[in-house]
């Protein structure tokens, strides 16, 4: 989905070095430009950055929002990958709609067609495995959908969210298996 104009840049300047640490993606969908260059720039003061609301900003990075073979998802800044860091989740997915007939979207606009997988965290984080990548739902938006039990999946039931007019059983988020996706990509 990326940009032709990038496209053309990267082919142009190949051998620009990417950047790490400096774009957060936090768990609502908000992005964020840590300033690391900044005079006085303080880990501790400044480490979660500035909001980034210039709404052609957000779009140019939501069309040039991409994954590697390694789980790592960044920016395509014209020839330069900014690699992000992530609060929660790659794809932060807002709920359209309500009930039975409720759909995705991401934090970026794309709509969510396939869904592979849906599983809950302790804390109650919803994460969806989608055709697009993994994601987790707006958790603003979670009063929006329809979620029952399945009495004939055992004595307690196997929870289930509608989505597009279909059940998806929601299966337990285990922490011991590694994510799908890095949050924290460095230089190696």
């Amino acid at each position: 989905m990326i940009d032709e104009q990038v496209r053309a840049a990267m082919v142009k300047w190949p051998d620009v070095p990417a950047v790490y640490g400096w774009l957060r993606l936090d768990r609502r969908g908000q992005w964020w430009l840590i300033d690391r260059g900044r005079p006085g720039f303080d880990e501790a003061l400044h480490g979660l950055g500035s909001p980034i609301t210039s709404p052609p900003i957000i779009d140019f990075i939501g069309r040039n929002y991409e994954h590697d073979a390694a789980g790592r998802w960044f920016w395509q800044n014209g020839p330069q990958r900014v690699f992000v860091d992530l609060d929660l989740a790659p794809l932060i997915l807002r709920v359209l709609g309500t009930g039975r007939d409720a759909t995705l979207v991401t934090h970026t606009g794309w709509p969510i067609e396939r869904i592979d997988r849906v599983s809950m965290t302790a804390d109650g984080d919803v994460f969806v495995d989608t055709g697009m990548g993994p994601g987790a739902i707006y958790d603003l938006d979670l009063g929006t959908l329809e979620f029952d039990e399945d009495p004939a999946a055992g004595p307690d039931g196997a929870a289930g969210v509608w989505l597009a007019g279909r059940r998806h059983a929601i299966v337990p988020h285990d922490p011991s298996q590694p994510p799908t996706f890095v949050t924290r990509p460095r230089a190696g």
